[in-house]
């Protein structure tokens, strides 16, 4: 019933307006004299066998180029991370506390990981860059998107054909060949609220040449994005968060344990000035002052401070301050491609990309943690105490005051990221004279990556629990005078904070040869085959700065020097037609591949494989089924990532306020207690940051995938242009490589079936259950699994032939429901398999999908997309009455755009995405933004094409 209705809701949504993207026909219909050339055979992702795109037995998307451009995003990846297939990737949003991910856009297929989507570049793997964790990905920004064709996203069994990194599938970025004329696109964008603004130049040049023998186009595309503050939303981010209900009296009372407030600030941190706080016994919390010169004036009173770091009257510091939404960046891509056809059967071609990226990122400056000291001990070390602060402390008759201190003068810790890419590659390609056709691929190139850090603190300068300056000063004698009282001054700022260098190179090199052509006939049709050898090379040298190594800031980074490894790789590829011409039975088809891989630095071999049937009863009904199995080694980084030391934000699962949490049956307090941790006690990490150590490992083994899609394409000949495919997909991840992230691992350890687990070994409690560290590394965990249906519908007709009105109409869905998204393991104690499902959580949703009708009359074009995301309960597992309003919302958006042929080589458009300014910052899980709820508010933007 509740699907039902879901499926009823989304049908409604698709009725009220459309949406999106996934288009797998031609926009205009070809005619009867055209049908031939129209179902050309390709090379279609998923196999290196040529055939026509609607012959494959593997559900294949297709986003064709008029889709892509009438999105209006400057950014492949926009376009992309938003379809129901995806999961939130790299993009705008993943800055901020990762040290260097601001700028980077890689796609996560499956929600399984950008390190198992592989992208590719007209069949081939592109030279990849790095994550702030050293993990390879590919990066799509820097592909050329004025050039792109299509892009066909395919899910899983695709291994056998491309290699590792393919377990989730494939996404291929088709571009396209002998283009002439030059074209010029230029947008701007901005949000109607401000912040986030975009804005674009491409200028794309093509022209034959030698009798159209030879081609050459290349393209130039500027983009900038600027900074969106989180401070610049109402109640974004950290200002809307859960805070402990006053009125609660107990775990099954019907009242939430938990209630939203939307203007939450802080006592002690991100502090603008000087401030110190005085205990206050009646309350049994602290008062805090602002002091301004001698003076001293109560800010915010203990009454008003939720779990010691939460203010609820406003009274405190913005917590959004510094940090942004969406990250500043700039691109500069540069792309090249010349052709020549040798003789009529060989081509040769060369392709040169180029791409440089900066981008920016800040946090909150930094910081001395809240210490509580005497009056004797200030004095002891010279410390000149205010007359204000003395009169609070005579008031209070205490000597004891707690004293933070930010470095707000020096401002926010800022880090910089320059990316440099380069690549070229030759392809060689022809045709024996049997009809059989082979091509030899030759690629090379690099990244260099500097990750400018500023604003740091050297703590081998000054002594946090005294307040004193130390080091070098103290030889020469001229220490600069400091005061927790009074602001830094610049001699302190230029003594304390550095600026540093970490560096970044990655080097990758490959030669692939493919061969595929007709083996022998059999009555149903021709055996063809295909095969091939690839060998890779890769490389990873990291260099944090030396102060970074050193361990004297408040993080530490070790490096990876120099490492690399070569992979060697066969593959063979068969498609077998079975029967043809058949009642039932129009045709049949088995295809297989097979694909053996060697990695240097496991000293292994690995195969993976695939198996498919295509089976198409008429021209109307076409049944498909593949199963394969995928292989991914682990990485360069995932084994050789050297220890890192630092500080995040962690919340104790076994705290007071956390201890009612976790799975209704009530494990976590029974696993806590088993670690010796009372119902009723207070974790050191309330209010504070721990202590994370990550770090690779070399023991990594391979992790194994199996996938399983089946479905059918439904083209009825009764109804025109009508294309309906539905298709079932599985994927199953053993031996998973994952780093859950600390917050994750504390969580897992106690709310497993018992504390027997993996997890709960990463974590180093004191006597007194005290969180001392929590070890953040790659292990192989025991699995996960992704399975779902995919719904795709395309209907395209003249109004005119059904309602008399004018104009060309045309509908299309695409559609995911999920069924599965589960993380099994393993008690190290019972050997049980323990397996969670969070498909029905709030950012595992169960139905995804955009809905798009494009219109079309002369030279007026327009298109609304309705993107629409089913959300749900915080916690699939945890009691109801835990957290108010424990249901997110939906996300529900619209986008509009607009296009008019000025003339014949110019056409202008107009957008406006989230038409209606959808908000979700009412909600903490939501107020952060992402891909499905933008804090950008309504966003319109303009542009225009000029072609020549």
């Amino acid at each position: 019933m509740q699907t039902s209705r879901k499926v009823l809701a989304l049908a409604i949504a698709a009725a009220a307006s459309h949406s999106t993207l996934a288009e797998s026909q031609p926009t205009e219909k070809p005619d009867d004299s055209q049908a031939e050339t129209a179902i050309e055979q390709v090379v279609v992702t998923g196999s290196r066998i040529q055939r026509s795109t609607f012959d494959t037995p593997s559900p294949t998307s297709v986003i064709d180029k008029e889709s892509i451009k009438m999105t209006g995003e400057l950014n492949l990846n926009e376009v992309l991370s938003t379809m129901p297939q995806f999961g939130e990737g790299f993009d705008s949003t993943s800055g901020s506390y990762s040290f260097g991910n601001s700028g980077l856009n890689a796609l996560d297929l499956r929600n399984l990981g950008v390190i198992r989507t592989l992208a590719l570049v007209n069949g081939h793997r592109p030279v990849q860059i790095t994550s702030d964790s050293n993990i390879m990905i590919s990066e799509i920004g820097m592909i050329p998107s004025e050039l792109v064709e299509r892009v066909e996203v395919l899910t899983g069994g695709a291994s056998a054909v491309y290699g590792a990194d393919a377990v989730a599938g494939v996404v291929n970025f088709i571009l396209k060949d002998n283009y002439e004329g030059i074209n010029v696109r230029t947008q701007m964008g901005t949000s109607e609220e401000g912040g986030g603004e975009t804005s674009a130049l491409t200028v794309t040049f093509g022209e034959n040449f030698h009798d159209n023998r030879g081609n050459f186009a290349f393209s130039l595309d500027y983009f900038e994005q600027e900074p969106l503050h989180y401070r610049d939303r109402k109640s974004a981010a950290g200002r809307t968060r859960y805070i402990p209900n006053p009125e609660n009296t107990g775990p099954e009372d019907g009242i939430p344990d938990f209630i939203i407030h939307n203007n939450i600030t802080y006592p002690d941190f991100n502090i603008s000035g000087n401030t110190f706080g005085v205990w206050n016994s009646e309350l049994g919390g602290t008062d805090w002052f602002q002091l301004d010169g001698d003076q001293a004036q109560l800010r915010t009173p203990a009454s008003a401070i939720m779990q010691g770091w939460m203010v609820t009257d406003g009274s405190g510091y913005d917590p959004n301050a510094y940090n942004f939404a969406r990250s500043p960046f700039e691109r500069l891509n540069g792309y090249s491609r010349a052709s020549y056809e040798l003789t009529d059967t060989l081509r040769l071609s060369a392709d040169v990309m180029y791409s440089k990226t900066e981008s920016y990122d800040e946090i909150d400056p930094d910081f001395i943690w809240s210490a509580w000291t005497t009056v004797e001990d200030l004095e002891a070390n010279s410390i000149a105490i205010p007359s204000g602060v003395q009169q609070v402390l005579a008031d209070y008759g205490d000597n004891w005051l707690e004293i933070p201190y930010t470095f707000s003068t020096a401002g926010p810790r800022w880090h910089n990221t320059e990316r440099e890419y380069a690549a070229v590659s030759v392809s060689l390609e022809g045709e024996f004279a049997n009809g059989w056709s082979w091509d030899t691929y030759l690629n090379s190139g690099f990244t260099d990556s500097v990750l400018t850090r500023g604003n740091n603190i050297r703590y081998d300068r000054i002594d946090t629990s005294t307040f004193s300056i130390i080091g070098p000063c103290e030889e020469t004698g001229n220490c600069p005078e400091f005061s927790p009282f009074t602001p830094a001054s610049q001699e302190v700022i230029d003594y304390l904070m550095v600026t540093h260098d970490t560096t970044t190179e990655v080097q990758q090199h490959a030669f692939a040869a493919n061969l595929t052509g007709a083996l022998f006939e059999l009555p149903a049709g021709t055996v063809q085959f295909g095969a091939g050898i690839e060998t890779r090379y890769e490389n990873l040298n990291y260099q944090p700065s030396e102060l970074w190594a050193s361990g004297i800031l408040s993080s530490q980074k070790t490096p990876i020097d120099d490492v690399s490894r070569t992979v060697h790789e066969a593959y063979g590829e068969l498609l077998v037609p079975l029967l043809a011409d058949l009642p039932l039975v129009q045709s049949l088809e088995f295809e297989a591949a097979i694909r053996g891989a060697e990695y240097s630095t496991e000293a292994a071999n690995f195969t993976s494989w695939k198996s498919g049937l295509n089976w198409a009863l008429n021209d109307s009904v076409r049944f498909r089924t593949v199963y394969s199995k995928a292989v991914r080694a682990p990485q360069l980084g995932e084994m050789y990532l050297g220890t890192s030391i630092g500080y995040s934000d962690l919340t104790d699962p076994c705290d007071s306020d956390e201890i009612d949490g976790g799975p209704s049956d009530g494990r976590r307090a029974a696993n806590c207690a088993a670690l010796g941790i009372a119902p009723d006690w207070d974790s050191n990490l309330k209010g504070q940051r721990g202590r994370v150590i990550s770090e690779g490992n070399q023991d990594l083994k391979e992790e194994d995938a199996t996938s399983f899609t089946a479905g059918f394409v439904f083209t009825p000949s009764f109804i025109e242009d009508l294309n309906v495919s539905i298709d079932y997909y599985d994927i199953d991840l053993s031996d998973m490589i994952a780093r859950f992230g600390a917050n994750n691992t504390m969580s897992l350890c106690v709310d497993s079936e018992t504390i027997n687990n993996d997890f709960c070994n990463q974590i180093v409690r004191a006597a007194d259950g005290d969180v001392v560290s929590v070890r953040d590394t790659f292990i192989n965990a025991d699995g996960s699994r992704r399975t779902g249906i995919d719904i795709e519908a395309d209907y395209q007709f003249s109004l005119a032939d059904l309602t008399g009105l004018p104009g060309d109409l045309r509908l299309n869905l695409v559609a995911t429901r999920q069924l599965e998204s589960s993380y099994s393991s393993t008690d190290n104690l019972t050997g049980k398999l323990e397996t969670i499902d969070y498909v029905g959580e709030y950012d595992v949703p169960k139905w995804k999908g955009d809905l798009t009708t494009s219109y079309s009359l002369n030279d007026f074009s327009m298109r609304l997309t309705t993107k629409y995301t089913q959300a749900g309960p915080i916690d699939l597992d945890g009691r109801a009455e835990r957290y108010q309003n424990n249901i997110v919302p939906d996300s529900l958006y619209f986008n509009l755009w607009t296009g008019y042929q000025v003339t014949e080589s110019t056409q202008a458009y107009l957008g406006i995405n989230n038409l209606t300014d959808k908000r979700w910052t009412d909600h903490p899980y939501t107020s952060y933004g992402s891909n499905n709820y933008s804090l950008l508010g309504r966003y319109m933007y303009a542009g225009v094409y000029l072609n020549f």
